[in-house]
């Protein structure tokens, strides 16, 4: 890598909600999570028959609940735990510089080395990096230019994490 990619940006409460929003979207769409909110649609069919042939509705009633929940229920309860986190802390609106290098992505005095990069997921308003520790969302103006970004994903390519 000939220069160092610089992302710079301010860390708040609003990028967090953002951040959490795109990736419960994504996993929900592409993980092996939405699988189980078929689950419990299925159940619901199983107690809609109970209800019908054996007056049991108790079938009904928890698996019509979890379909709630995991279709509706589930990111508003996410979001007020991210809301309350930011409100109990003093994180909101701060300054944050990461560095792409030769050994990694750099944040101070720790270091996301590239095997401990899971995946880069590209959205339109920006990337989001999953680590073995944590993900981090860096929106396109995060970054000094497009091309800087460009090459940020290029090099994360290069790397199998794209």
């Amino acid at each position: 890598m000939s220069k160092n990619i610089e992302i710079n940006f301010t860390w708040s409460k609003k990028l967090a909600i953002k951040a959490s929003k795109l990736y419960y979207d994504y996993d929900m769409r592409n993980s092996r999570k939405r699988y189980v909110g078929w689950l419990f649609v299925a159940l619901t069919q199983f107690g809609i028959v109970g209800a019908l042939k054996h007056d049991s509705y108790a079938m009904l009633f928890v698996s019509t609940f979890l379909v709630i929940y995991w279709y509706y229920i589930r990111w508003y309860v996410r979001k007020s735990m991210i809301v309350k986190f930011y409100n109990k802390s003093d994180i909101d609106n701060s300054d944050v510089t990461f560095i792409l290098k030769d050994d990694g992505l750099h944040y101070n005095e720790t270091t996301i080395d590239f095997e401990n990069i899971l995946k880069v997921i590209k959205f339109d308003d920006g990337l989001l990096l999953q680590s073995s520790s944590n993900t981090l969302f860096f929106e396109k103006s995060a970054f000094n230019s497009s091309k800087e970004m460009n090459k940020f994903l290029s090099i994360m390519r290069e790397k199998g994490k794209v």
